[in-house]
């Protein structure tokens, strides 16, 4: 009856062990998450140097603190945090350092850094500081932690490590908040960077103590005035602020109301006597309508024009009787009181060349007198060239045979050199000689001239004329230009609407050209770009456009529409007849033609619109003339947009334009049961979107013919993004895309 004991006696035992695991797995677990709660809470307010013991709910702060009031505030930090009972601080405090002195000393590319730091996350900081300022530097750390630090110790350190890092030796020291600082610059520029720290960027609650910086030492130690006839420009090394200041103040009573530029740098190396030489380089400069002194060490280089000739011997005498103490002369280029400015001119009148201005010697005189005889031939020369020191410090006479032999291209005119500059006026004496001058100063002139002016017109032309004419496989343009950005603009409007057919320019520049001349030739050229052959001539206000149209809808359309594109106070008589029907081909013919068509131009639409521009006319009356040589074939008309715009407006206007053609070419004769037309969209892209380049060639119109027992055969025409027209010219600007670029394939 007893046995029951047996077997409740080990169980209870049992139940006591599981349950006192549990007790101390449970008392585990919450002990780590109070330490982990503790840790985050004293690294949350800056205490990140306190270590954390829990037992059951009591705290027990460890480590070693920067200041007293860092452990109160850890133990503060602690006793916040939920579930902590007790707090227990048995921190250690960092020594005091009192002075509180940290250094950094610069050696070539070594730092070492000494004294004392607050705590490890500053000396992290410090090091940081020094790897900043100073990235190439060996760094050498020998901090130790201590309390004390003075308000303001990082801000401190990491500005004395900037200054520092503008030595190329020196040291760095902080003594409590007082800073010192000695060593030499490491240039010019560091020197008065520094100083200028000093004086203005002291961090708060730091102070100025000794300062001993050395300025760079140069070698050679130069100095420079140089005087242009209105302002003095100092430049070079100086030794300190003292004579630097008495050097400005000589050269502001030397040459008063000269204002002076001052480019001077403090600098170590400077020679006894210095100041003696300096000074007396100055107040030569008094005797100089513009000139310069240099002084290397003691060596004195002086070069000018003398005022007056009194000036010059005075200069001269000087050099033999006064020189300071120690100085030299090793160069004197001295010249006498000569012209200002220095000029050439040449006059070219009827049977007259008139040349004035200066040349340095009379061996050049006589050279350039020379050449006039053989450029102006028969020509009178009145010879007022005169000889004179003074000319621009370039090729001279250079310049002046440049000059020569643009005023020989001159039917009447002037040319002229002013110092370095260069101008051209008057009427050219042929269109030839109009096209070589323009060619002459769009290059790089000789001598380092400087293109200042151009004012030439080109030789009166009359009648006035232009003609676009077919002639083969390639559209011949002759007659007249007025000018050279009328000339550009002809040319670009003739590639625009003659796509990728060779264009001949026959243009010779001429004045004369009567208001509106360039509209009226490109009225001509759009009507010649759609006849099969023919002509539009333009002689002064009178247009005269014959040929052969594709169909004879084309007839009144064409003239009607360059009498409209005509300016005010022109005129147009037009003789078109229609072609006949050329010869019925072979699909795949006509696909080898419709090709060729395609790809010599492209299908343009005013204003991202859909109608087609008119400059497109005469590439779609060619489309329809090839179209009913293969009336057996069913053609349809995709267009396509690139992603601009919502895809519903993309699909209408695709629509719209794969319409306006279809309807173009029935207009042209092209049966309409035999086209159909579609607007896709951007839906069918075939290149990336993202770039305007596969946005280009995205904007297409494709032409897929279809013959009966055949596979279709597809063609592509490129599409623009469709730009206004300028009032002068119904064609897009000359920086839209050129009609003459490649298509793309499909």
């Amino acid at each position: 009856m007893l046995k029951w004991r047996r077997w409740i006696r080990p169980a209870l035992a049992a139940t006591f062990v599981l349950t006192a695991i549990a007790v101390f797995v449970e008392t585990g677990s919450l002990e780590r998450d109070l330490v982990a709660r503790v840790k985050s809470e004293l690294a949350a307010d800056g205490q990140g140097w306190a270590s954390v013991d829990v037992s059951g709910r009591t705290v027990t702060i460890g480590g070693t603190a920067p200041s007293i009031e860092s452990q109160e505030v850890a133990s503060r930090s602690a006793a916040a945090v939920t579930g902590v009972r007790s707090v227990t601080d048995r921190s250690n405090l960092l020594s005091l350092a009192s002075p509180f002195i940290w250094t950094a000393e610069k050696s070539g590319a070594t730092i070492k850094i000494t004294g004392s730091v607050p705590s490890e996350a500053i000396r992290v900081s410090v090091l940081a500081a020094a790897r900043r300022a100073l990235p190439e530097a060996e760094i050498h750390d020998d901090m130790t932690l201590a309390r004390g630090a003075p308000a303001g110790f990082g801000a401190g350190t990491a500005f004395a490590l900037q200054r520092l890092a503008a030595l190329t030796d020196g040291m760095v020291k902080l003594t409590d908040g007082v800073l010192a600082l000695t060593g030499t610059a490491a240039s010019p520029t560091s020197y008065r960077a520094t100083r200028q720290a000093l004086a203005q960027t002291i961090p708060p609650g730091l102070e100025l103590g000794p300062v001993d910086v050395l300025p760079a030492r140069a070698e050679p130690f130069v100095f420079s005035a140089d005087f242009d006839g209105k302002a003095i420009t100092l430049s070079g090394y100086v030794p300190d602020d003292l004579v630097h200041d008495a050097l400005v103040a000589t050269a502001r009573k030397t040459l008063p109301g000269a204002p002076v530029l001052d480019k001077t740098a403090v600098a170590s190396g400077a020679p006894d006597g210095f100041f003696e030489a300096a000074n007396y380089a100055l107040n030569a400069l008094t005797r100089f309508s513009q000139g310069g002194v240099t002084l290397d060490g003691l060596r004195l280089d002086i070069a000018g024009k003398a005022r007056s000739v009194d000036d010059y011997e005075a200069i001269l005498g000087a050099f033999a009787t006064s020189l300071p103490k120690g100085v030299s002369i090793v160069s004197s280029a001295l010249a006498p009181a000569t012209v200002s400015p220095y000029g050439f001119k040449g006059e070219k009148t009827e049977g007259t060349v008139t040349l004035t201005g200066y040349v340095p010697s009379p061996g050049e005189e006589a050279e350039i007198m020379n050449l006039a005889r053989a450029l102006y031939g028969e020509a009178r020369i009145v010879d007022q060239v005169r000889v004179a020191s003074g000319e621009p410090r370039m090729d001279w006479i250079g310049a002046v045979k440049f000059a020569m032999g643009q005023l020989q291209q001159l039917g009447r005119g002037t040319v002229a050199l002013s110092d370095q500059s260069y101008a051209i006026d008057g009427e050219a004496a042929s269109p030839e000689a109009y096209a070589a001058i323009l060619e002459a100063n769009k290059k790089k002139l000789p001598s380092s001239l400087s293109l200042k002016s151009a004012a030439v017109a080109p030789p009166v032309a009359s009648p006035y004329r232009f003609l676009a004419a077919r002639e083969g496989a390639a559209v011949v343009l002759e007659g007249h230009a007025p000018s050279e950005d009328d000339h550009t603009a002809i040319l670009a409007a003739a590639r625009r609407k003659f796509g990728g057919v060779e264009i001949v320019d026959r243009l010779a520049y001429a004045g004369g050209a009567p208001d509106g001349y360039v509209r009226a030739a490109t009225a001509a050229m759009q009507a010649v770009s759609r006849l099969a052959a023919g002509r539009g001539e333009l002689v002064d206000s009178e247009l005269t456009i014959s040929g052969g149209a594709y169909d004879p809808a084309a007839e009144d359309e064409v003239a009607t529409a360059a009498a409209e594109a005509l300016p005010k106070g022109f005129a147009a008589t037009a003789i078109i007849r229609a072609l006949q029907p050329a010869q019925a081909v072979s699909p795949e013919r006509c696909r080898d033609l419709l090709g060729v068509e395609l790809q010599a131009g492209r299908i343009d639409f005013d204003d991202d619109k859909s109608e087609i521009a008119d400059r497109s006319f005469g590439m779609l009356d060619r489309v329809a003339a090839v179209l009913q040589r293969c009336p057996e074939a069913n053609i349809s008309i995709a267009a396509h947009t690139d992603s601009d715009g919502s895809t519903s407006r993309n699909r209408d206007l695709s629509q719209a334009r794969a319409t306006a053609i279809v309807e173009y070419l029935v207009g042209a004769g092209v049966r309409r049961e035999r086209l159909a037309g579609t607007g896709f969209g951007e839906s069918k892209p075939i290149a990336d979107n993202s770039t305007e380049d596969g946005k280009a060639r995205n904007r297409r119109i494709e032409f897929t013919m279809t013959v009966h027992g055949a596979a279709p055969v597809a063609e592509t025409a490129p599409v623009a993004p469709g730009d206004p027209a300028s009032p002068d010219d119904p064609s897009p600007p000359a920086d839209a895309p050129a009609a003459d670029d490649p298509p793309k394939e499909p």
